[in-house]
């Protein structure tokens, strides 16, 4: 709607189909002509097939009536409360907000620090210097040919202001070991903080005779000048409620979006204004007309007679006193005691009392400064709706005309059996379009459990019985107590590809698809669509952290144990790029060297041999066991290890059935030689199946060599004088290819090559797609697929390095990060390894750059 246009409403307006009799009935009798005109010429009112039609329609626009109900109604239920409603949807809070990817996001958290009054953050100055002779970095510039600087993006200095009653070394040596601890919480990748300073202050002095009116109050009037001018020089930052969020407009009058109203991280203290806040950087210069502006404004102010600003100190007049320069870093500050303002009324001088003007201005700043600390004014509250009973159906055939026998009043019981059973006819007829009816009733009362993420839930099709017209038990006859539609009727595959369907429009509604993921699964490794729901679930139910933390580095600050190695304290791109490769187990752990026997026991026989068995560590029950016995607990412990490598793979069990019908499967290897056994029998062979998904996917979470190493090269710079440079790879002939800067915006992703899934090329090229698809735009992954052997070689340099990082290990630092850095740049992804064929030949071809020449 344009600006000052008059609200009218439609008088014409033609309403919806579903809800319009008069429509359905004309769509209804249009379709009837077209499809029985030759046997059915009479369209009389009179007619019984008109009757019907009408009353049809009048049925359907109840039902048009509720599907038009309120969302918030038809997913609200008698039993519903604000908690569980919160279990199913994300609130505002849980779901906008992002972690820090800007400037302003970085302030907005430093700033919502109990004892941060404002803080900056700009672009730190770390300069190394390329070698062209030698192709190396220095960290000091050599007077010779061929040396150029190259300075690291990606890195801050941070300035903070302390709040006013911060005064102390040792509060203000708190205030900023926490801003340090929340920026590395929050840092992105491949950035980094390398300075944290309080901001200095440039001391400025005021001169000025001012003329007021003669009812002014001269305390009160210069307390706002000082407050405005030092509101001027250095903005303060207003924490919001929700509530002001709401009601505050942007310039050009338009209110908040809630979209806006999120923007940025969640805060602890209310809500802080962009623009506001960009207005809040340090100024670098002070114009005096802005000044005389501010003091004009004010109330009680007729005229500036004489007015002047210096910086303290200044003893000679400045070249040009309309534009004053502030020192860059620094923040403009007022000096009160050495300013001087002079105050006159109708000529006369007048003197104000300072220990009122100095009351007035600590009220102002008071009520400036003050922080929202009150919890409840943060989210908006998830609507809850009147539960209106949209499953609840009456039969149509109960609104017919007392003539045709059906309704409540019956047939007199002096009609025939003839006309009676013509009724009874009638009603079993109806009965097809009240069921059709009822069913869409009953779907539409259970639109919460068809939109749910919950894994565990299976039914997409729901129904009822309508037994609410007379004699409902005569048409039915004796129900079957265990017959259902599930079980009868529908194929339970489509059941499950329904309510794929149904997870897939909610995670359409993030913008996001799992297609290619479905179909190179199926395609590839014959995942099922039953499987395909649990990563589903899984993805909706973390979406709020997958999606707000998806540029969010590793805390390296971090020192305890479980924060450094098998350990959920990774990248959120990681996180990410786990759920939608279906990586189960996203935590910083082995990849390499996996400790096989965490969850497994090798037992001793009297026969002094041995077996293995696998256990489920939560329930303590065998999963598998080793279907042969071993001389040495080595060749068991080799062999539980190839049973584990076939268990994770669908084409490694052999389903089995007994003579008596029952199920059990064995794992067996590439040649078809049984491994190990799982000692249990089952019903039906959907009892197996499900058994067989239950230990892959255990075996997936605690077994799998599936996972990924993040490494970021920001986070490789020397921080001693001993650390090595990453090398660097110049090309003297060539200036668009050289890279002289190995460190800004860069990561290494390592992947094991030899795991399950990963050795298939088409999984692989799947996978490097969406890596490079999630990570940053500005950001330069490289992808390497490595052998198993230097997986085992690398993951303990990489596990040496983040000790080493953590500061939690310092011995042989220049040994370990050397050899570190030097098995980053020497491992290169392995392909599966290919024969040269004859052109002719039927067999697989060696293909560049997707398989490895083999040996004859």
């Amino acid at each position: 709607m344009l600006f000052g246009q008059e609200i009218t409403i439609q008088k014409n307006e033609a309403p919806e189909a579903a809800l319009d009799h008069a429509q359905l009935y004309a769509i209804g009798l249009t379709e009837i002509q077209r499809l029985s005109s030759r046997v059915w010429s009479d369209y009389n009112a009179h007619d019984p097939g008109k009757t019907t039609l009408e009353l049809l329609c009048y049925a359907l626009t109840d039902l048009g009536y509720r599907a038009s109900f309120p969302m918030k109604d038809l997913l609200s239920s008698e039993s519903e409360n604000a908690e569980k409603m919160k279990q199913q949807f994300f609130t505002a809070r849980q779901i906008l907000p992002n972690r820090s990817l800007t400037l302003l996001d970085y302030r907005k958290l430093l700033i919502d620090l109990k004892g941060v009054k404002n803080a900056w953050l700009k672009p730190a100055t770390v300069t190394y210097y390329a070698d062209n002779i030698k192709k190396e970095l220095l960290k000091d510039p050599l007077d010779r040919a061929g040396i150029v600087e190259v300075k690291l993006a990606g890195l801050y200095d941070v300035t903070l202001e302390y709040m006013d009653d911060v005064t102390t070394a040792l509060a203000k040596e708190a205030v900023m070991k926490k801003a340090k601890k929340c920026l590395l919480a929050n840092r992105n990748l491949c950035e980094d903080f390398v300075g944290f300073a309080a901001v200095d202050v440039a001391l400025f002095i005021l001169c000025s005779e001012i003329e007021l009116a003669s009812d002014a109050d001269v305390e009160q009037i210069e307390a706002e000048i000082f407050f405005q001018l030092q509101e001027y020089l250095s903005p303060p930052v207003v924490n919001y409620t929700l509530k002001q969020m709401l009601e505050k407009t942007h310039p050009d009058g338009t209110a908040y979006t809630a979209d806006e109203i999120f923007d940025g991280p969640a805060l602890d203290c209310g809500f802080i204004d962009n623009d506001e806040l960009e207005k809040a950087a340090l100024r670098t210069e002070i114009r005096l007309s802005d000044i005389i502006s501010i003091i004009m404004d004010i109330p009680g102010v007729q005229a500036v007679r004489e007015i002047v600003i210096n910086p303290k100190g200044t003893k000679t007049a400045l070249q040009n006193k309309w534009v004053v320069a502030v020192e860059s870093g620094k923040k403009a500050s007022l000096m009160q005691t050495e300013s001087r303002l002079a105050f006159y009324k109708r000529n006369m001088p007048i003197v104000s009392d300072d220990e009122k003007v100095k009351s007035h201005y600590n009220a102002l700043m008071a009520s400036a400064t003050a922080k929202v600390e009150t919890a409840f004014s943060y989210d908006f509250d998830i609507p809850l709706g009147k539960y209106r009973q949209p499953e609840s159906y009456y039969s149509f055939q109960n609104h017919f005309p007392a003539l045709y026998g059906i309704s409540e009043a019956g047939l007199s019981s002096m009609e025939s059996i003839a006309r009676q059973a013509n009724a009874y006819q009638l009603k079993g007829y109806l009965l097809f379009f009240d069921q059709i009816m009822a069913n869409y009733f009953a779907q539409l009362s259970h639109i919460k459990e068809l939109f749910s993420s919950n894994p565990d839930v299976e039914r997409t099709y729901f129904y009822q019985v309508v037994d609410s017209f007379t004699n409902d038990e005569k048409i039915y006859g004796t129900p079957d107590p265990v017959d259902t539609i599930e079980t009868s009727v529908e194929d339970k595959d489509i059941l499950i590809s329904r309510r794929n369907r149904f997870l897939d429009h909610l995670i359409a509604r993030f913008a996001e698809q799992f297609n290619d993921y479905a179909q190179i699964m199926y395609a590839v490794f014959h995942t099922s669509q039953k499987e395909m729901i649990a990563y589903k679930c899984d993805f909706l139910n973390d979406y709020p952290a997958i999606s707000s933390e998806r540029a969010l580095a590793y805390d390296y600050s971090l020192k305890a144990d479980d924060d450094l190695w098998n350990s959920k304290n990774i990248s959120g791109l990681e996180k990410r790029l786990a759920k939608l490769l279906g990586i189960r187990n996203d935590t910083r752990r082995n990849l390499g060297n996996i400790a096989y026997d965490v969850y497994a026991e090798i037992d001793k026989t009297p026969d002094d041999e041995f077996r293995f068995r696998i256990r489920d560590k939560n329930t303590g029950h065998i999963i598998l066991s080793s279907s042969t016995k071993y001389t040495t607990p080595k060749l068991a412990q080799e062999e539980m290890r190839r049973a584990i490598h076939f268990g994770l793979l669908p084409s490694g069990y052999d389903r089995k059935v007994t003579a008596g019908g029952k199920y059990y499967f064995n794992v067996i290897d590439n040649t078809g030689e049984v491994i190990a056994r799982r000692i249990q029998y089952f019903d039906t062979k959907a009892q197996m199946n499900e058994a067989i998904e239950a230990v892959m996917n255990y075996l997936e979470v605690n077994y799998s060599e599936e996972g990924m190493y993040l490494i970021e090269n920001i986070l490789l710079r020397p921080e001693e004088k001993t650390d090595p440079f990453l090398p660097i790879c110049i090309d003297s002939n060539c200036t668009d290819c050289s890279e002289k800067d190995p460190y800004s915006y860069r990561i290494h992703i390592i992947l094991p090559a030899e795991s399950t899934r990963f050795s298939n090329i088409d999984f692989r090229r799947f996978a490097e797609g969406i890596i490079r698809e999630e990570a940053p735009a500005h950001i330069l992954p490289k992808i390497c697929w490595i052998s198993k052997e230097d997986m085992v070689a690398f993951e303990k340099l990489y596990r040496d390095w983040i000790y080493l990082k953590a500061g939690t290990e310092t011995a042989q630092r220049h040994e370990k990060l050397t050899a570190f850095l030097k098995k980053l740049f020497e491992v290169k992804s392995i392909y599966p390894s290919q024969k040269l064929q004859a052109c002719a030949s039927t067999e697989d071809k060696f293909i560049l750059g997707q398989t490895a020449l083999g040996t004859q």
